[in-house]
């Protein structure tokens, strides 16, 4: 095997189970190479993953991430070629909320918005019908402040709120929650969320709504006077349980910004949460996170089912590049 285990001094562990799987070269990787030394221009970071497939799908599956760090990662294209040494199926950015850029193959700017600013915790396209199983980060310049990506066990989250709150989860079990996320009035770099012109790729109102049914998934549309829109979504239940009988919180209840100004949550009834939810959700999140303090180089891999990631705020330069699998 072409990988010797390592470790990172933000790691949890749960159970027997260390998150994030941190992985680090072999002896005889560490030649300080910046350029693929094969032809095809693949990394040795590339040569290894298509060696040891099996046992990387299996390390995922068991840890839901995998820190790469010391590789001979250092452009887009390495990363890319990392990424396709996977075999997993490329899922093209469309529907998503993030504004992003393409920048090579099967890489994309992680999030535009300026890194002083918080991202909160989420899985990746959990608002739309088709959503990564997979998510890669690849870090090609570390912030010198800040900037974390932090993650989290979704099931974790899902074990403690029944503990914590058992009435509350059992009710949102049996009638749904009800959530309405508003969209910017209009374009700006200072946000990190797209216009419904961007997501849904259209002007035209009909066509939005249209799209809007097709590819998220929400029940309906409603477009604002002051050029924005409302999509409801709902009545659902936040905690969706995937193949394998892996539970997640799917769907977050506070927001992407941390508070709730992008969206409103209710019981699928119209009754509205109560305010020890919120702040028990919160306080959860806060004790199983994990901060990855980024190092140039690093490639995160995340299980989308499993694990919710988050951007601490931060100071730039900032890169942090992105790619994700069907």
């Amino acid at each position: 095997m072409e990988f010797v285990e390592g470790k990172v001094k933000e790691e949890k562990w749960f159970g027997e189970i260390v998150f994030p799987r941190t992985l680090l070269p072999s002896h005889g990787f560490e030649d300080g190479l910046s350029t693929p030394s094969h032809e095809g221009g693949e990394t040795r970071l590339a040569e290894a993953v298509r060696a040891n497939r099996g046992w990387l799908d299996e390390q995922l599956s068991r840890h839901g991430a995998i820190l790469f760090r010391g590789f001979d990662v250092h452009r887009a294209e390495d990363f890319g070629s990392v990424v396709e040494a996977f075999g997993w199926e490329e899922m093209v950015y469309e529907a998503g909320g993030a504004v992003r850029s393409k920048v090579a193959d099967r890489v994309y700017t992680a999030n535009e918005s300026p890194p002083e600013k918080l991202i909160d915790f989420h899985h990746e396209m959990s608002y739309s019908k088709k959503f990564p199983s997979k998510i890669f980060f690849f870090c090609m310049e570390a912030p010198p402040e800040g900037g974390e990506t932090s993650i989290l066990l979704s099931h974790i989250v899902v074990e403690k709120m029944e503990e914590a709150l058992p009435e509350f989860v059992n009710k949102l079990g049996n009638v749904g929650a009800i959530i309405r996320v508003w969209t910017p009035k209009i374009a700006s770099k200072k946000q990190f969320r797209r216009t419904w012109q961007q997501v849904l790729q259209t002007d035209d109102k009909n066509e939005a709504g249209k799209q809007a049914l097709l590819k998220l998934a929400c029940n309906s549309v409603e477009f604002l006077e002051d050029g924005g829109a409302e999509l409801v979504f709902g009545p659902l239940n936040p905690i969706r349980t995937f193949q394998g009988g892996l539970r997640a919180w799917f769907f977050t209840i506070v927001g992407y910004t941390g508070k709730l100004d992008d969206m409103s949550v209710c019981f699928g009834d119209g009754t509205p949460f109560p305010d020890e939810a919120f702040n028990t959700y919160k306080k959860i999140r806060d004790e199983i996170n994990v901060n990855i303090r980024w190092q140039k180089g690093d490639i995160l891999l995340l299980d989308n089912l499993a694990v919710q990631h988050a951007r601490r705020p931060g100071k730039p330069p900032r890169v942090i590049l992105a790619s994700l699998c069907k």
